[in-house]
């Protein structure tokens, strides 16, 4: 695919990483969506620092990757993105994360996203995702480009990173040169995901909640653990507990919801279910054995929205 750059030669120094900046968008892009389908790519220097096209963007280096990154979303996948910005900025965001990581060689991470929404949920200059981006206010650039990275943290945190990514190729191929609703989306993804996430998208997209979760009280009998987990919070997640064992002890027991991360370190996994009866408090019940543990974390991989992570650890 040709690149080609349009500025004053004075402004020269702003486009010297330009070049590479788009190659990279455009070949990792389409690796990781669909093929870019256009004949050409032109960067041109004005009248805005910022804006895309089919095929033209206005952007120097700065911009380069995410302005390239439009022409998935809106130009392939047409969203509404007056309307639902998160749809195209959103997204675009997400897919600049992962572009990052792999300009610099390194596997992405999303760990901690998800669990940062904790410290902005509230906030009364907050729209939900779902309300008309160009009524947002004071808050659109977080509802509008930074949210949606949260979000879909959160959803790799329930279903695996990659299960999130092959699921979005497949919806961009699903619905490309085409126009899907938020709704489309999201039946798509519980489709694709064969789960029913309907309490998750109404959380994320219609309202401002958070999890804000909290290890109470951790209590051990004849080698039986009980961890007494809290959710203060509106949004309910799974409960992701990582266990922690002393290196010297009787064999520890495997448990059907949990797997191994080292020879010392267990993460256990319960459904978001459990908290679809109205408790609050959750009695994880854990049978490793007689082996000591020496600390436990709830949502260890920082996924699930929490403004106060401390209380996620015990002992503390």
């Amino acid at each position: 695919i040709p690149i080609h750059m349009v500025y004053a030669p004075e402004r020269a120094r702003f486009f010297e990483k330009a070049g590479s900046i788009t190659r990279h968008a455009l070949e990792f892009y389409s690796a990781l969506w669909a093929p870019y389908p256009f004949p050409q790519m032109t960067l041109q220097d004005g009248p805005s620092a910022g804006m895309e096209y089919p095929m033209v963007i206005n952007s120097n280096q700065g911009a380069a990757d995410h302005e390239t990154a439009h022409q998935w979303w809106p130009m392939m996948v047409g969203t509404n993105e007056t309307r639902y910005g998160w749809m195209d900025e959103g997204f675009n965001q997400y897919m600049n994360i992962l572009s990052e990581y792999d300009e610099q060689g390194k596997p992405y991470s999303l760990n901690g996203l998800g669990q940062s929404y904790g410290r902005i949920s509230g906030s009364e200059s907050e729209a939900p995702m779902m309300w008309s981006a160009n009524d947002a206010g004071s808050g659109y650039g977080f509802q509008t480009y930074q949210k949606a990275p949260l979000m879909l943290s959160m959803l790799g945190g329930i279903v695996g990173d990659e299960a999130v990514i092959n699921a979005m190729k497949k919806y961009t191929a699903a619905w490309t040169f085409k126009h899907p609703s938020p709704w489309d989306y999201m039946f798509f993804m519980n489709n694709e995901l064969k789960q029913n996430l309907e309490w998750f998208w109404y959380y994320w997209l219609f309202t401002t909640e958070s999890v804000e979760s909290s290890i109470k009280n951790v209590t051990t009998q004849k080698g039986k653990t009980t961890v007494e987990v809290h959710q203060a919070g509106q949004m309910p997640s799974p409960v992701v507990l990582k266990v922690e064992f002393e290196t010297a002890g009787p064999a520890i027991k495997k448990l059907a919801n949990a797997r191994m991360l080292d020879a010392n370190t267990a993460e256990v996994t319960w459904p978001v279910s459990v908290w679809f009866n109205g408790k609050r408090t959750f009695s994880a019940a854990m049978d490793f054995g007689d082996r000591k543990i020496k600390k436990i974390t709830f949502d260890p991989n920082g996924r699930f929205p929490d403004a106060n992570a401390a209380d996620n650890v015990w002992p503390r």
